[in-house]
């Protein structure tokens, strides 16, 4: 039996002209992860990272901390499949279309009269966003739709468990909407939109494992967080 951990990236820099860097904080999350993984002396046979910046950092800075005592992590390799799905990207372009949208102006009108909650409303118009570009009310040209980021992402676990060795044990280094994606397809859950939701549960640097033997996988554990406390756990 062989066991993947799905690792969630660190705290990237939500709010920044380039979301896809980690923040202060997220590089102390990563350092976090990284500790504790030492102190488990949990070694692993393969690792893989996706191909994006916040991904690929949370990755180095755990491996460094496997260097710094000796231990270690295997080079990387790098599937793309592991890229987080465009969701932010779509809305970007398509938001400033949206201003006589009903829900989203009653969202500014409260963000205007309680400024303090920005946050909780940037992502309450996120999710309502996110339902319609997984129903495909939105489709944009250039952007990956999200069937096929699902796609994607299953196969990107299914290479994964096509090279593992009996008893191997795989880290993975991806994002929350991948995650949840692969989770879904483990689980066989046929809605699209709760597949998308489970996005909003997974925290930064948080680990959920796979076991995988006789050409199955099954859940073992979701969203485990055990070195992180307090307001060094976030979501973004």
């Amino acid at each position: 039996m062989s066991k993947i951990y799905l690792f969630r990236h660190a705290q990237a820099s939500i709010g920044k002209a380039n979301y896809d860097v980690l923040s202060p904080k997220g590089e102390s999350q990563a350092a976090e992860l990284g500790k504790f993984l030492c102190k488990e002396k949990l070694i692993f046979d393969k690792v893989y990272v996706g191909n994006l910046q916040r991904q690929k950092h949370t990755q180095e800075i755990v491996a460094k901390k496997y260097k710094d005592i000796g231990l270690n992590m295997p080079l990387p390799t790098i599937l793309e499949g592991l890229n987080e799905h465009q969701a932010t990207d779509a809305m970007k372009i398509e938001m400033p279309k949206m201003i006589e949208d009903k829900y989203l102006k009653s969202l500014k009108e409260k963000l205007m009269k309680n400024p303090e909650k920005k946050h909780s409303y940037m992502m309450l118009g996120f999710k309502y966003f996110l339902h319609k570009w997984v129903n495909n009310e939105i489709i944009i040209e250039g952007i990956i739709p999200w069937s096929e980021f699902r796609k994607n992402s299953i196969n990107a676990i299914k290479q994964i468990t096509k090279d593992i060795k009996k008893g191997e044990q795989i880290a993975v280094f991806s994002s929350g909407g991948t995650i949840s994606s692969i989770i879904g397809d483990v689980l066989k859950l046929n809605n699209e939109l709760v597949v998308a939701d489970l996005n909003f549960s997974v925290r930064n640097t948080s680990y959920s494992t796979l076991l995988y033997s006789n050409n199955e996988t099954n859940l073992l554990t979701f969203n485990e967080l055990p070195h992180l406390k307090d307001d060094m756990i976030t979501y973004v």
